[in-house]
């Protein structure tokens, strides 16, 4: 199966934090058995040249992150924002269970 490209652009976010985003990035998104593994061979499996690009916008503010999330594909762009999540992996979870849904109910 295809590999989606991801973009990260993080700020305030320390090394240790980086590491631990990007783990939960690829746990749910690039990983086989991945939340995201059944949204993406459904994307695939369209045929032609497909290409995924999801975006990754992360800043840590006070007591918290925001992040916002992009997930483009054949011409779609699906798009999560979220304010203020104290919890980083709840934010990132949250973003991929979204974009699951979605693109499993086209």
């Amino acid at each position: 199966m295809w590999k989606p490209n991801v973009i990260y652009k993080l700020d305030w976010l320390t090394e240790v934090m980086t590491n631990e985003l990007k783990n939960l990035v690829e746990k749910n998104l690039l990983k086989e058995d991945s939340k995201m593994s059944s949204s993406l061979k459904k994307i695939y499996t369209k045929g032609g040249d497909i290409e995924v690009v999801v975006k990754v916008l992360i800043e840590k503010v006070t007591n918290g992150y925001n992040g916002n999330f992009r997930f483009e594909f054949d011409g779609e762009v699906l798009e999560y924002d979220r304010k203020w999540f104290e919890i980083l992996s709840d934010l990132v979870n949250h973003a991929f269970d979204n974009f699951k849904q979605r693109i499993l109910a086209k």
